[in-house]
């Protein structure tokens, strides 16, 4: 299913609409800028734990919305934040998430996240789902955390706790064999820099707090200049994989689109530099019925801004789309 964004002509450029995504307007805007937020601390064990910050709503039982943001990011992530203030204007509870050794979460990582661990996001679910000012849980997932979600919808299947409601993606790769390659080109060079600077920021300061967890020093990752360099030297060896083929084919969402139960909506533009939307369209032509597919010729990689006024940034196309889908799981 297509639908158009209205964007300026001038505006059109994939490149000015991904930028868009990191530009610090509206993040948070000044209605949210001393929002009373609650340090949650969602245990994986009985030593590690993840780490979020909530916004809670009073009054009746809502739909928690849990963001999870995208490979190198963060819960401040300036479009994590925008997100979380249009859920919060929309009536629900919001869940700003850091992945495991990412954010507020590295010091109580066991190690760190790679892109196809969606255990760690049931375990957020689930923890979510036992709050009693909590009636469901949702996940809006952005780039690489919009993978990790549809992967999980896909190896839960039909045993989906009742509690999961509903799963939006938004600039998600679904082919991390075909996307790393992209990625790793020379035209990608100022997208990849600023990927790995986040990873790579991330990785020394789990290395530098957790010398026994790393194997690894932390000037070792300074030289990183590629994504198939760094996965080979961090996450391969961490997480157990064979090789980054292997670990590239196991984090991939898309071979599991067709076995989702859970309501799910992608969301992604054409021209989407990044994540291009070739290696997007085949997945979801064998995606299951639970799966609604929403396409824009222009938008970028996390971007669609239209203007530069606060309802621009705030509700944009991409979150327009996700607050409607919500509205009808809540």
């Amino acid at each position: 299913m297509r639908h158009e964004l209205l964007i300026p002509r001038w505006l059109r450029s994939p490149h000015l609409q991904t930028v868009g995504a990191a530009v610090p307007l509206f993040a948070p805007p000044a209605s949210h800028a001393g929002i009373a937020t609650e340090a949650l601390r969602i245990p994986l064990s009985p030593r590690h734990r993840l780490h979020a910050r909530a916004w809670w709503l009073g009054g009746e039982r809502r739909l928690a919305v849990v963001v999870v943001h995208g490979i190198g990011g963060s819960s401040e992530s300036r479009y994590v934040v925008r997100a979380a203030v249009a859920l919060h204007r929309a009536g629900h509870h919001v869940v700003r998430l850091d992945l495991r050794g990412a954010g507020q979460s590295i010091p109580d990582a066991p190690t760190l996240y790679h892109a196809g661990l969606s255990s760690d996001l049931r375990v957020v679910v689930d923890h979510l789902a036992a709050d009693p000012r909590v009636s469901g849980v949702a996940i809006l997932g952005f780039s690489g955390g919009g993978s990790m979600a549809l992967k999980l919808a896909g190896q839960l299947g039909g045993d989906a706790p009742a509690a999961l409601r509903a799963i939006v993606s938004v600039s998600a790769p679904l082919d991390y064999t075909k996307v790393a390659r992209w990625m790793d080109s020379l035209r990608r060079v100022p997208y990849r820099f600023h990927v790995l600077r986040g990873l790579s920021n991330g990785a020394r300061e789990f290395a530098r707090q957790h010398p026994d967890r790393a194997h690894y020093r932390p000037e070792d990752v300074k030289r990183m200049s590629s994504f198939r360099h760094y996965d080979g030297t961090i996450i391969v060896p961490m997480h157990g994989f064979d090789d980054v083929d292997e670990y590239y084919a196991a984090a991939s969402a898309g071979p599991w689109l067709p076995k989702i139960g859970v309501p799910s909506l992608v969301l992604h533009a054409d021209d989407d530099p990044m994540v291009p939307g070739d290696t997007v369209r085949p997945w979801l032509e064998g995606a299951s019925p639970a799966v609604t597919a929403t396409l824009s010729r222009h938008g970028g990689h996390l971007g669609w801004v239209s203007g530069f006024d606060e309802a621009s940034w705030i509700n944009g196309w991409a979150m327009k789309h996700a607050l409607a889908f919500f509205s009808r799981a809540s």
